[in-house]
């Protein structure tokens, strides 16, 4: 009897949780997520809210993240190192105000504690530095520890002087109390810094080192590179990695055993891709080499200048069979519109091979796609985020697209993510469209994170939609059923899989998590529009202990709530 009281008891604590979380859009957590004596398990905290999405696509639902009325740009967005659920976006915020004689850069910020299904109410980082009130191009990224950093330019009340500022969260992304200034303030105009962390997990001598690389239009100029040891408290003398003129946009990423590899963009007429390494962690850096420069320079319209796109690198370290590869995408218009193409080396950038076109709308049909940004996961997938405009009227209205690739980058499927185009309209040349947009993906999750216009106006916000890949879902009959129906998963008690089954008697979005006995959530097995008939689905235990979990399902106004237990 104790037994049963104790599962209904549970069944109503988790329904109540979730029905707080549908009716409060973005709640601010009330403690941190972990605390010292908890780092060593997933982090716990409250429920954090579902939201109630503005936009029902088919198949990803479209979130806002940064939910303000004033313009949101050039967002960047990373995973935890160590808490597979925790995500930060950043971005640059003019909240404080647009005015062309004086915008007002700050960086805004908000976290996920559910790998990006719903998010806390964004803010802003502190001002560490007086003198140095104003801060812009917001990059996250984190640590083994699961430590959030932003990498910033932070600038004076006269928008110059450039600092690189670092801001450092050590409670999962909540606050970012500390700026340590890493560079800078020298009268240099210091401009697009990226920050990336040595996360090979013990295969590399430098596990845990902070790298930035940025442009620096003074003296000297070009791209520029720093290291931290510490946790970016202190930083070592930044020194120039590039040799050439008029070059910018740099992005860098971590081989597998603790090689540094960074690209940047020059050229005018035509683009050109620049790639330098280095394999002693960024004590110094060999010579310039050239990925790609055949490509024309693309015309994009709500870029600066109409012609920036930035390149982004991504390395495999999944110790899998494409281990070490290295991924540059960039964009440019050798077909006569603005295309996204990659290349790989599979020997530590001493080659790179022809350019594959990503996308797949037909070749040289006047349709743009751009900005694209590149992320592999652990198995060594690939994610592609750009803009497409293939779907609309002109190349000043876009959407985001996603490219995903299981097979070394060789050839991708294509999907849409945008539930609604987006203008790109800029109130003024101070607050311009942005530069660049950024996405992240581990494990079965991907996270998007987009500039964009569908709320009106100049008001540009920060969107992602929610992907997770994560299971494989059998459609057992197409037939519509009579009834909802959740059924009891087979085997149970099971090690370390077992079967779900479940129906769904009209089309709608469907959501099935797995939570444990306290009500936190362990996995999302389905989250998508599926047409009605019945489904069945697989949950992997393998990284969980024994115990009672619970799977609950929702479809449209249908819940239902069951047990499972892992015996190991």
């Amino acid at each position: 009897m104790k037994k049963i009281f104790l599962f209904i008891a549970l069944i109503t604590v988790i329904s109540a949780q979730l029905m707080f979380a549908q009716n409060n859009r973005s709640p601010r957590f009330s403690k941190p997520l972990y605390s010292t004596e908890e780092s060593s398990r997933n982090p716990i905290g409250p429920p954090i809210s579902v939201g109630e999405y503005p936009y029902f696509p088919y198949p990803y639902v479209n979130y806002d993240i940064s939910n303000d009325s004033t313009p949101q740009n050039e967002p960047s967005i990373k995973f935890s190192g160590k808490f597979p659920n925790i995500v930060v976006g950043a971005w640059r915020d003019f909240r404080t105000t647009i005015n062309q004689s004086d915008p007002i850069r700050r960086v805004g910020y908000s976290y996920s504690t559910n790998a990006g299904t719903s998010w806390s109410v964004s803010a802003l980082t502190p001002i560490t530095d007086p003198s140095h009130p104003r801060t812009s191009d917001a990059v996250v990224c984190s640590d083994t520890a699961g430590n959030f950093y932003i990498a910033t330019i932070s600038i004076d009340i006269t928008n110059g002087n450039g600092e690189v500022l670092i801001y450092k969260s050590t409670d999962g992304g909540i606050t970012f109390p500390v700026g340590y200034i890493a560079a800078g303030g020298n009268g240099n105009n210091e401009d697009k810094e990226w920050i990336a962390c040595d996360l090979t997990h013990g295969s590399s001598p430098y596990k845990n080192n902070l790298y930035i690389s940025w442009t620096r239009f003074g003296t000297p100029n070009g791209i520029l590179f720093m290291k931290s040891s510490n946790g970016g408290v202190n930083w070592a003398s930044p020194f120039l990695i590039s040799h050439e003129s008029g070059v910018q946009g740099s992005d860098l990423t971590i081989g597998p055993n603790g090689d540094i590899y960074v690209i940047w963009l020059g050229g005018f007429s035509d683009d050109i891709i620049y790639f330098n390494k280095s394999t002693n962690g960024g004590t110094s850096f060999q010579t310039t080499d050239v990925i790609a420069g055949e490509g024309a320079t693309p015309n994009v319209p709500f870029s600066q200048n109409g012609y920036l796109t930035f390149p982004s690198i991504a390395t495999d370290i999944s110790g899998g069979p494409r281990n070490g590869n290295i991924y540059v995408t960039w964009c440019d218009a050798r077909n006569g519109d603005p295309d996204i193409f990659l290349s790989r080396s599979t020997n530590g950038g001493t080659n790179f091979s022809t350019a594959v076109r990503v996308n797949n709308d037909a070749v040289s049909n006047g349709k743009l796609q751009c900005w694209p940004w590149i992320s592999v996961n652990e198995t060594g997938n690939i994610a592609i985020l750009y803009y497409d405009s293939r779907n609309t009227a002109n190349n000043n209205i876009i959407e985001a697209w996603l490219a995903r690739s299981t097979d070394g980058g060789i050839t991708f499927v294509n999907e849409k993510l945008s539930s609604v185009p987006s203008p790109t309209n800029q109130p003024n040349t101070a607050v311009r469209y942005g530069d660049y947009i950024n996405v992240d993906y581990k494990g079965t999750r991907i996270v998007p994170i987009w500039t964009d216009e569908r709320a009106g106006g100049y008001n540009m916000e920060t969107y992602t939609a929610i992907i997770d890949l994560a299971t494989e879902i059998n459609p057992i009959s197409g037939s519509i059923p009579d009834k909802f129906e959740l059924s009891q998963n087979y085997p149970n008690p099971f090690n370390p899989i077992t079967n779900i089954k479940y129906q769904i008697i009209e089309n709608g979005f469907v959501n099935l998590k797995i939570y444990d006995i306290v009500g936190r959530e362990i996995a999302t097995l389905v989250n998508k529009n599926q047409t009605a008939g019945t489904y069945e689905t697989k949950f992997d235990a393998s990284n969980i202990s024994s115990g009672v979990y619970f799977y609950k399902l929702t479809s449209g106004s249908f819940s239902d709530v069951k047990k499972l237990v892992v015996v190991k």
